[in-house]
């Protein structure tokens, strides 16, 4: 499903992605973990197709770079900050919609769980939301989307404990279970929502394995910097 082979990214004479080597099968949920500056938002962004990067990345078969409307389709995400789009969001959902091939229902139904009337905000410019209206605005669209891969940067990093409550049992009714790569810093994110775990630091994989494994290791928990919310936020099913 996503493959990355010797991946890598240099901005201002630094490297930030120092070849990345990365297979995630259909159905899996991976986090990346590491601490900030450790290239974990810009090998999403390169996985998205929004970074040109050396090395080779698929995504379901597909460059994300090179065949990038192809690659979106299947491809839904939510970024760490949301992006400045001064549109009216009755537009933005309805090029959203058009993009994916989504029922404008659905989309509403999505985003009425986390407490949004599309109808009212359609005339209101996106930018004019609060962050955590954004951010909640953008977990519905990605929630309520079919595609077969998700991409979250921080996606909860704005919304509040309730909030991420819905977006985390939202993510688990999903059938069939789609492909999850999630970057985060709640430990309750990781060990409630995936089973394998990377750990990215200064652009190297410093470990690949599963959940259990990286727990029990407090070198490695302690260079991913995690931090524990006070409120849990998921529990498995």
């Amino acid at each position: 499903m996503i493959r990355l082979r010797g991946v890598t990214k240099s901005l201002d004479g630094r490297q930030i992605l120092r070849g990345i080597d990365l297979h995630v099968s259909a159905g899996e949920r991976v986090a990346l973990v590491g601490p900030n500056g450790s290239g974990k938002t810009t090998l999403l962004r390169a996985m998205m197709g929004l970074l040109r990067v050396g090395g080779e990345i698929r995504m379901d078969g597909k460059d994300p770079w090179a065949d990038h409307a192809a690659a979106q389709v299947q491809v839904a995400w939510v970024p760490q900050r949301a992006p400045v789009l001064p549109l009216p969001v009755a537009e933005m959902v309805r090029a959203w919609a058009q993009m994916r091939g989504l029922p404008g229902a659905r989309l509403a139904e999505c985003a009425a769980d986390f407490g949004l009337d599309l109808a009212a905000l359609g005339k209101l410019r996106f930018t004019a939301l609060s962050g955590g209206m954004q951010q909640k605005l953008l977990a519905a669209t990605a929630l309520a989307a079919e595609c077969p891969v998700l991409l979250f940067d921080e996606p909860t990093a704005n919304l509040d404990p309730h909030a991420r409550e819905i977006f985390f049992d939202r993510l688990a009714a999903r059938k069939p279970a789609p492909t999850v790569v999630l970057s985060s810093h709640r430990v309750e994110e990781v060990t409630h929502l995936v089973d394998r775990v990377v750990v990215l630091n200064e652009g190297l994989v410093r470990f690949d394995g599963r959940l259990d494994t990286f727990l029990a290791d407090p070198v490695l928990t302690s260079e991913a910097g995690l931090i524990s919310d006070v409120v849990p936020l998921w529990r498995s099913r």
